[in-house]
Order: C-alpha cells, then sequence, then structure tokens
C-alpha cells in the first residue's frame, strides 16, 4: 500500500470541492506536531500529519485572526523521512501523531521544534554565546512503552480514543503503545458480553499495570451511583479477564469504590515497581496510588532520572528543594546521594506516596510537603530558607510565577524538567534575566511516536 494511499485512506477529512484545494509547502513542524506553511499571499496555514519540506494539498478547515487551520487531502511531494504508520488507527485516532515519521526523524524534529521555540521567545539572551542543544535522549522502546492507558466510552459501551480535535470516538481493539499486558485485556474486552454493560454507565476507563505484581489494574469513571447488578457483572468480567486483578470505580461525587467488596473505600489500591538507577549503583522501590499520577514510560523514567542525578552537584547535607515532587521521583535519588531534600507538591495522594516510598525505602534525609508551590517558595523566601540546588518538574503551563522567586532562595544551580518547549522557553527566559546561565538543555524523548517532548534544562548562577 502506498504513503498516498495511507493518508488518503486513514487520515480523516471533509469532502470539499475542488476548488478549495490549495497547495501548500511545509516549512516547519510547531508545538503540537502541526505543520506550518504559507500560502502564496503569505497567510500561515497550519495542518496535521505532515513533515517539513513536503508539498502537500490542504482544504481550508478554519480561518483564525493570524492563520488558517487546514486539513490535509493530498501529499504531493513526500519527505524522504515518511514512513508508512504501523498503526491502523493512525490519523482516526488523535493519540499518535508522528507515526508518519521514522524514529530518528522524529527526534530531529522534537529538538528543532525546542529550538525554534527558545530562539523565538529568548534568542536575545544568547547573542553572546551560540544555543546548544545536546541530541535526544532516545526511548528504549518505540512502541508498547505505556503501562497506563486512559480510553473514552460511549453511549453504546464502545471504547477508543477521541478523532483529532474532537469529541467523536474512534474505536479500537488495541493500542499500539500500550504495554502488551494491556493490550491482552483490551482485546478480551472486545469480545467481552459483560464489558459493555458496564462502560454504558462510564465515559472512560483507565488500565493500570502493575510492575509489582505483573497484572492490570481496571479504573472505571463511573456517572452514578454504583448497584448491586453493577457489583455482579464487575466480578464476573473480572473472573473472566485474563491478567485483570481487580476493577475499581471511581464515582463521581462519591470517591473510589471497590465493586467486588461493595464498598467505598478510604485508601486507594497502591501500584508499584523498582527502578534501577544506574548513577548511583542502587534500585529503588516507587509505588504510587492507583487513579493517582505516576510516569506513564517507565524505562525511559529511568534514564531521565539518571540524567537528573549527572547534573545534581550534592555533598552531603547540601540542601536540595524538589518543586513538584510528585512521588519522590527526584528527590528520593537525589538523597540516596547524601543531600538534604524537600520536596512539595499540591497534590495529596502524591505526597502521601513519597512518604510512603522514603519510608519503605529506608531514606530519611528527605521530607514531603502538601503546599501549592509558588505559597510554598514565597513562605520559604520569606523565612529567609536557602537552597544549593533547586528542582523542578511543572505541568505543561510551566512556572512562570515561581521561577521569578526561585534566585532569592540562592540556588547556584537549578535543573527545570518541562513538557512543553513554549513554556519552557519563557521561564527559561526569566531565569537568565535573573543572573542565570543555561549550562545543558537535553531533549528526552519520553512518548515515542507523538510530538511532546520532556526537555532537561541546567541553569548555573552566572557568579559559577
Amino acid at each position: 500500500m502506498s504513503l498516498l494511499h495511507i493518508v488518503r485512506v486513514n487520515i480523516c477529512y471533509a469532502i470539499m470541492p475542488k476548488k478549495d484545494l490549495r497547495t501548500v509547502v511545509i516549512e516547519k513542524l510547531v508545538p503540537g506536531g502541526l505543520g506550518l506553511g504559507r500560502l502564496k499571499e503569505g497567510i500561515v496555514v497550519m495542518v496535521r500529519y505532515v513533515l517539513p519540506g513536503e508539498k502537500v494539498l490542504v482544504n481550508e478547515e478554519d480561518r483564525k485572526k493570524d492563520y488558517i487551520s487546514a486539513t490535509l487531502r493530498d501529499i504531493l511531494s513526500p519527505s524522504p523521512d515518511r514512513i508508512v504508520p504501523p498503526c491502523p488507527y493512525f490519523g482516526r485516532c488523535g493519540g499518535c501523531d508522528l507515526q508518519h515519521a521514522g524514529p530518528e526523524a522524529q527526534m530531529r524534529l522534537k529538538k528543532a521544534i525546542l529550538a525554534d521555540n527558545l530562539q523565538r521567545n529568548a534568542g536575545n539572551l544568547f547573542s553572546g554565546s551560540p544555543l546548544t542543544i545536546e541530541e535526544p535522549l532516545e526511548a528504549p522502546e518505540q512502541f508498547n512503552y505505556r503501562q497506563r492507558l486512559r480510553l473514552q466510552v460511549d453511549r453504546e459501551g464502545r471504547y477508543g480514543f477521541f478523532r483529532p480535535g474532537s469529541h467523536i470516538l474512534e474505536p479500537i481493539s488495541q493500542c499500539l503503545l500500550a504495554r502488551d499486558e494491556l493490550n491482552n485485556v483490551l482485546l478480551q474486552l472486545r469480545t467481552s458480553d459483560t464489558f459493555p454493560e458496564l462502560a454504558k454507565h462510564c465515559n472512560a476507563f483507565e488500565l493500570l499495570f502493575n510492575p509489582a505484581e505483573n497484572d492490570t489494574v481496571m479504573l472505571l469513571h463511573f456517572l452514578r451511583r454504583p448497584r448491586p447488578g453493577d457489583c455482579q457483572l464487575s466480578a464476573g468480567l473480572a473472573h473472566d479477564t485474563n491478567g485483570l486483578a481487580s476493577i475499581l470505580m471511581q464515582v463521581e461525587g462519591y470517591g473510589l469504590y471497590d465493586p467486588l467488596a461493595q464498598t467505598f473505600l478510604t485508601a486507594p489500591p497502591i501500584l508499584s515497581h523498582t527502578m534501577a538507577i544506574q548513577k548511583i549503583k542502587t534500585e529503588l522501590t516507587l509505588s504510587w496510588e492507583a487513579g493517582g499520577f505516576c510516569q506513564v514510560n517507565l524505562e525511559q523514567n529511568s534514564n531521565l532520572v539518571n540524567l537528573v542525578l549527572e547534573m545534581v552537584v550534592n555533598g552531603r547535607h547540601s540542601r536540595t528543594l524538589d518543586l513538584y515532587c510528585g512521588y519522590g521521583n527526584f528527590s528520593l535519588p537525589v538523597a540516596i546521594t547524601g543531600a538534604e531534600v524537600l520536596g512539595i507538591d499540591a497534590q495529596n495522594a502524591a505526597i502521601r506516596s513519597a512518604r510512603r516510598n522514603a519510608e519503605q525505602n529506608g531514606i530519611h534525609n528527605c521530607r514531603f510537603e502538601k503546599n501549592q508551590v509558588t505559597g510554598a517558595v514565597t513562605a520559604l523566601c520569606t523565612a529567609g530558607k536557602t537552597f544549593e540546588t533547586i528542582i523542578l518538574d511543572p505541568p505543561r503551563q510551566g512556572a512562570f510565577e515561581t521561577v521569578a522567586l526561585l534566585p532569592k532562595l540562592g540556588p547556584d544551580r537549578i535543573i527545570y524538567i518541562s513538557c512543553n518547549p513554549a513554556t519552557l522557553a519563557r521561564d527559561l527566559a526569566a531565569l537568565m534575566e535573573a543572573g542565570y546561565q543555561l549550562s545543558r538543555l537535553v531533549p528526552v524523548d519520553m512518548f515515542p511516536q507523538t510530538h511532546h517532548l520532556e526537555s532537561v534544562a541546567l541553569l548555573k548562577r552566572s557568579s559559577l
């Protein structure tokens, strides 16, 4: 099957009159994985599933103030980086958006997106020295790496992912990014008579792989209070599905319900895995609550932690602040090096897990505080506290208000882990204007086949 046939068959688009078709040459990819091109009159066009250098045929979907959102109709001149996407749902499922590029091309494209954002948002700060971005840290696996999967459900009990930019369900039978254990459960659900009856009362469900037990937990997002019939269906489904250890219901307005025990839970079940940390030649067992946050790519997360440890220069009793610390993913490995670590996070579940992880691993030089990060940093500044190293791993919106306060805590180095090149560029600019120099910037391919990119930046105080 040709590449052009793949495009025509798989990518969803509205049938438009031929006169509405426009030819565009793609200049680059931008955050979100969209290709940017220009019409002859100079108007910017954004379109999915394209690669730089390609000449494509598009039709206008929506005209915005500054650009036109377009739909891909055909590829007139394909890029040499273009490959046949292995997933039969590519272009219809809103998850993967880079399967049409090979692994090396994906990393090159993500690095280019990161560089472009930094040059546009903080380029003036690199006038004295060129911006150097290291080669991306390649993921151990290109597929089957996700240990957590969230799927949408419709009123007929069908499950899948939303189509790109919509709330239209695209039913699937498997996901190539999910671990084999999760796909094994999905395939059994497809032929189950029981699951659709339960799913009718959900808007979504999650499959959570538990590495410690080598089994899977199902979390149903239930729209009403469970009834006895739901409990009977759950018991039958758990019994009939190989690899499915338990079923839980997250009930809107009520909490977490165990249909097999027929009771609401005061404490969620715990999932865990053992992480090898080569930098300090040790292993850590980290756990998290079912339904709480955890890293989806555990193997690449281990590489990410080792990278952060390379950037941490900690002698015994040095002070490290870990902001948005989660369940201790960075705090605890850093504490093992001898540092005194304070981890702060706003999520109760994260702090409960972090404290449990410290106790279970026998780590006593690391404490955790449940607090809003900006408020906590403000309080630390007011109290005159100082830290040699600050680590922060904020959500996609970045941490603009927080980074403005960090220099007051006197860190020699700041390690910023980002999942959004745009907000990373903004926040790095603020730190560099405050007297810090960008020492290292490493892209980390945490989510192959998608445009999503983690980046780790090391900033040092200019006097160092």
